[in-house]
């Protein structure tokens, strides 16, 4: 009765946090590229005499797959023809050479999934390829040892055609998707495409590449050492730790809500292991529908996806007749060894701390907010693309802030509750402020497609919206600590302001906007015009409130006049 009052109560939770049901929709589309593939993959089986582990690749790979894919354009999917294949292949060449050569291969994946994370340096593109990338790396650690003889290099070919089929297959799902309107189609590359960082010393992606070399060559070490036999779950808990981490924080969140996601996986999948007996199909059944479920809840919580997969882990071992509660301490130690692992990496090596991830993110945030206000009225293309950028920039950023949002929820004596809030918690009004803002800037789009001439006439909205703009510009040299360069003096004495250094003074021509016809002085304005004033004041409100959180902006040195010359007699 309880667990099922406990089912009902969670069903509830996922409803109400998934509302009009998008990404069960999305779900849905997942869980059919994966059926899709498996099916295939016991074609291929069957056919060319391979193993089951070719089957646990599949389906590890087109899961893994169907989930990064929403993002993904068609460049993105042209890329994946080409990476993933050639990443399916070198999967399964790398647990041919762990099986013969546990050193080299140990070192070989290390170096790999570094390489992978390293690459986010080059780009959006060159990120999604090296998430590509791992997928196939993270079959190597799911299949249980032993359960397959070595093939040696006959299965490599056709791993890389079931991932091809995975690629194309998944294409035609989320194509189907896409004219259906069951998801949104994802943000074009113009959109999702994140300012380069202008900060010195190494970038995010270096460091964090670092870090799972350590993580994972701690893991590789210890799991071998501890654990001969399944030492595959102490790397596998640090690898996904650490895959996809922004920062610190958000890597401690993971690593706690995977120990503990994972203990409530393994303890339920214990309890009812060896009720069906090895190579049952209701397991195999029990396992899709786990794994749809872990698809499904992934956003509302970490812990419910690593606690599904966790089970789905111990079901499969279950399948492949492993007794699973006897393995039941051993699976939660080497959980508990990797998560500790994984948080100790990125906490003291180059360690990412998570208020400086959000400063970043904000900053981003502010500067696409900035691209909207600069972009002319007359273009409502532009002006639609650059609010979709600051939209999705926001998304970044509240995904950013999410580990403070978890800290400051966390039950704490007062005293520390409030340094924590005087602290790096206070950072967190950054992502509330450019949130309020984005109701106001919709506004303000809206009034620009609907009445383009009005707004882009009307002087006194025209200098509002220069005026936000260069306040925003202010902000985000606050975040960054760069002064305003200074203004430089003509010979007569007029004081020459700088482009982007702040709001144009009165009397100067607008240089942001085409010559177009002013209204007439004292004339009505027209709703729309009226609709972006009030738009433009709530966003300069959040602007103050920033500039509160974050202060003004670093004074630069005035210039030093040069010495008068002496007049020769």
């Amino acid at each position: 009765m309880r667990l099922r009052q406990g089912l009902r109560r969670a069903l509830r939770l996922a409803l109400h946090f998934d509302p009009g049901a998008r990404l069960l929709r999305a779900t849905a589309l997942g869980m059919t590229t994966v059926l899709g593939t498996y099916g295939w993959s016991l074609w291929i089986e069957n056919r060319a005499g391979l193993y089951v582990d070719s089957v646990v690749q599949a389906v590890v790979i087109s899961s893994a797959f169907a989930r990064v894919q929403r993002v993904h354009d068609r460049t993105d999917r042209l890329v994946a023809c080409l990476v993933l294949p050639c990443a399916a292949a070198g999967g399964m060449e790398l647990t041919t050479l762990i099986h013969h050569h546990p050193d080299a291969g140990d070192v070989l994946f290390t170096l790999g999934v570094a390489a992978s994370v390293w690459i986010r340096r080059f780009g959006m593109r060159a990120t999604r390829a090296g998430t590509l990338v791992v997928l196939p790396l993270v079959a190597v650690l799911v299949v249980p040892g032993g359960v397959a003889p070595a093939q040696g290099h006959a299965p490599t070919g056709w791993a890389a055609l079931t991932a091809l089929f995975a690629v194309a297959w998944g294409t035609v799902v989320t194509w189907v998707g896409h004219r259906t309107g069951l998801v949104p189609r994802p943000p074009s590359a113009s959109v999702a495409a994140m300012p380069a960082p202008d900060r010195p010393g190494l970038r995010a992606s270096t460091r964090m590449a670092l870090q799972s070399v350590a993580a994972l060559g701690a893991a590789f070490a210890l799991g071998r050492a501890l654990w001969p036999d399944h030492w595959t779950w102490v790397v596998l808990t640090a690898f996904l730790v650490g895959s996809g981490a922004r920062s610190r924080g958000d890597v401690l969140v993971k690593g706690v809500w995977r120990t503990l996601g994972a203990a409530a996986g393994t303890v339920v999948a214990g309890a009812v292991a060896g009720s069906f007996g090895p190579h049952s199909d209701t397991v195999v059944v029990i396992i899709f529908s786990v794994l749809a479920v872990a698809t499904w809840l992934r956003e509302l919580s970490y812990a419910y996806w690593a606690g599904c997969v966790t089970a789905v882990l111990s079901l499969l071992y279950d399948w492949f007749g492993q007794d699973a509660g006897s393995l039941l301490h051993t699976r939660l130690a080497g959980i508990a060894v990797g998560a500790v692992l994984g948080i100790a990496a990125s906490w003291l090596v180059l360690p990412i701390p998570t208020s400086g991830t959000v400063r970043s993110r904000t900053a981003a945030a502010l500067a696409g907010l900035g691209e909207v206000l600069s972009a002319d009225p007359h273009d409502t293309r532009a002006v639609r693309v650059t609010r979709a950028r600051f939209l999705f920039r926001l998304e970044q950023l509240t995904l950013a802030a999410a580990p403070l949002r978890v800290a400051e929820s966390f039950p704490v004596p007062p005293a520390l509750a409030a340094r924590w809030r005087k602290g790096g918690l206070a950072i967190l009004a950054a992502p509330a402020a450019l949130g309020r803002c984005a109701e106001p800037l919709g506004a303000y789009a809206t009034a620009v497609a609907a009445a383009p001439d009005a707004v882009a006439a009307d002087p006194g909205l025209s200098r509002r919206r220069r005026e936000v703009a260069a306040h925003g510009v202010a902000v985000r040299r606050a975040i960054g600590r760069r002064p305003a360069p200074a203004p430089d003096t003509s010979d007569d004495g007029t004081t020459l302001h700088p482009a982007g250094g702040g709001t144009a003074p009165e009397g100067l021509p607008n240089q942001e906007s085409p010559a177009g016809p002013e209204a007439p002085a004292g004339g009505p304005r027209s709703p729309e015009v009226t609709t972006a004033h009030a738009a433009l004041d709530a966003i300069s409100l959040q602007l103050d409130a920033l500039t509160e959180l974050f202060g003004p902006p670093p004074t630069a040195p005035a210039p030093t006049p040069a010495p008068a010359q002496a007049a020769s007699g």
